[in-house]
């Protein structure tokens, strides 16, 4: 089941770090901090980064999350991704 909780202008640059703290903010709102597994997002590398500065972000309040694991890639956009090739 999918439900959207948030959705924020980004202000400035879309840069992993900038990410992540619009991403940490919403799970403060929402009281999910330490709760979230993993984020599901298509290939940038920019997602790539906001991962890590999740990462860092939690590890300052003691929450673990760990970007390399809880990196998950979107399969319909690497599925279609691949099919371009084709």
């Amino acid at each position: 089941e999918e439900l959207l909780i948030d959705f924020r202008e980004l202000i400035g640059e879309h840069s992993g770090e900038n990410m992540a703290q619009a991403v940490f903010k919403t799970l403060e709102l929402f009281g999910l901090k330490g709760r979230v597994l993993a984020i599901m997002a298509d290939n940038a590398s920019n997602n790539d980064t906001m991962c890590e500065a999740l990462q860092a972000l939690c590890a300052r309040e003691g929450i673990t999350f760990n970007a390399r694991w809880g990196r998950l890639r979107c399969l319909p956009h690497t599925t279609h991704l691949a099919a371009l090739l084709v």
